[in-house]
């Protein structure tokens, strides 16, 4: 039995080993690339360090029954082990859900330090050198009032952990019935909920193992088995946090790079674009850069006449519009209110934006907008500017293009609206 127990012990270390560095590795790259907050990573690193200490030196005392050298060492530096590991799967959880514990994390490594200092003397108090047939199924050291004291100490410890975990439940299911976010939210409480039975059964193995130390029951070594089920299971929830942090970086950037009404690119991205597109004209990869300002005539008429929701839908119809006329290889931004942007670039030696500007004034003037009584027709005006690689001598060309296609705007806006209103170089110099 405790030779066929040594092989699972001894993979089980090598896998919480490996977790650690891992793990490790893991939180570097978050911290120094992505600049994430994973404390949690790192603790659950030396937690996972600690237990394949754990698993090894276990394997080591199940086979020392016969040398008191080895059963020594091996059951000092379980016991200081199984220790930690408790107290850093506390801190995880404290870590890991931001919880707020009504007590303090230093009294918990203080007194696990005090209990390791304890270990490390032999003494006939705590542990002493003499061997201890505590079952059938393997030898451990004289043990005295203080060991069982620790027994009850790390009891309290697994307690504790359960009574965070299950607080942590409580305040997940809270915010679930309080947030439309169900399928996000019922994935956090699943979580909280596999790492709960995870630690319940951590908890009663632990149980079984002291029972089995002090004689009163004569049971196969379980502890290990919670403990690496725990283990497992914390990694595999940082794994599906991963997930989330990546979720969460995907939709800061879409509200970034977004306009979260119309779905056209935010003035941010746009100045991002647009720069890029002018260093490619300084390579002579692009033949013509035009942008194009333009806005919705009358949009406070219509506004005030057919209400606020229907100039959202006209600007989100609008914004449609001009998605399907344009190429892939240009876009539209909104500026902000009804005013918007459109970047062509060209590659081809014609220049083919004051076609499809016009091909969309004309798109949006014969749409007909809303339902019912709410129907109504709209136009917008347009302002281009265009320029070629010879022609790029102007310091803040972006800024400066932009300026000028607004000048052309309000140039059609004066000839009546709905118009397209052009601008060239020689109009900006």
């Amino acid at each position: 039995m405790i030779q066929g127990l040594s092989l699972p012990l001894f993979v089980t270390s090598t896998i919480c080993l490996l977790l650690s560095f891992f793990f490790v590795l893991l939180y570097h790259r978050l911290t120094s690339r992505h600049e994430e907050s994973v404390k949690y990573y790192l603790i659950f690193s030396i937690a996972a360090l600690v237990s394949g200490i754990f698993f090894g030196a276990f394997a080591v005392m199940l086979n020392a029954g016969d040398n008191l050298t080895y059963l020594s060492i091996s059951n000092r530096v379980t016991v200081v082990a199984a220790m930690f590991t408790t107290v850093l799967s506390l801190h995880f959880y404290l870590a890991f859900f931001k919880f707020e514990a009504p007590a303090s994390l230093k009294w918990c490594y203080g007194i696990c330090a005090a209990f390791s200092i304890a270990t490390v003397i032999p003494s006939s108090l705590f542990l002493d050198n003499a061997f201890y047939a505590t079952s059938s199924y393997y030898t451990g050291l004289a043990f005295g009032p203080l060991f069982e004291l620790w027994g009850v100490w790390i009891l309290v410890l697994a307690v504790y952990c359960i009574f965070i975990l299950f607080r942590v439940f409580l305040r997940q299911r809270r915010r679930q019935l309080q947030t439309r976010e169900k399928e996000q939210k019922d994935s956090n409480t699943s979580t909280v909920l596999l790492l709960l039975l995870a630690n319940t059964i951590w908890m009663i193995t632990g149980v079984c193992d002291m029972l089995t130390g002090v004689q009163v029951a004569d049971l196969p070594p379980l502890t290990w088995i919670g403990s690496f089920l725990v283990t497992s299971t914390i990694a595999w929830a940082l794994v599906l946090h991963i997930d989330d942090l990546y979720e969460e970086r995907r939709l800061l950037s879409d509200r970034l790079m977004y306009d979260h009404l119309t779905q056209a690119f935010s003035r941010s991205y746009l100045e991002i674009r647009l720069t890029e597109a002018v260093n490619l004209m300084l390579r002579r990869e692009l033949k013509w850069l035009s942008v194009c300002v333009f806005d919705v005539d009358n949009f406070k008429t219509i506004n005030d006449q057919y209400g606020h929701a229907s100039g959202d839908a006209l600007l989100t119809r609008i914004t449609s519009i001009i998605k399907e006329n344009i190429r892939q290889s240009d876009c539209i931004a909104r500026l902000g209110g009804d005013e918007f942007v459109i970047l062509f670039t060209e590659t081809q030696n014609e220049n083919h934006a004051p076609a499809i500007v016009e091909r969309i004034r004309a798109h949006v003037a014969n749409t007909q907008f809303g339902e019912g009584d709410n129907a109504f027709n709209a136009s917008c005006s347009f302002g281009i500017v265009s320029v070629t690689p010879d022609q790029l001598t102007m310091n803040d060309l972006p800024n400066q293009m932009l300026s000028s296609a607004d000048e052309a705007l309000y140039s059609a806006k004066h000839k009546g609206k709905n118009a397209v209103g052009m601008a060239t170089l020689s109009d900006l110099s």
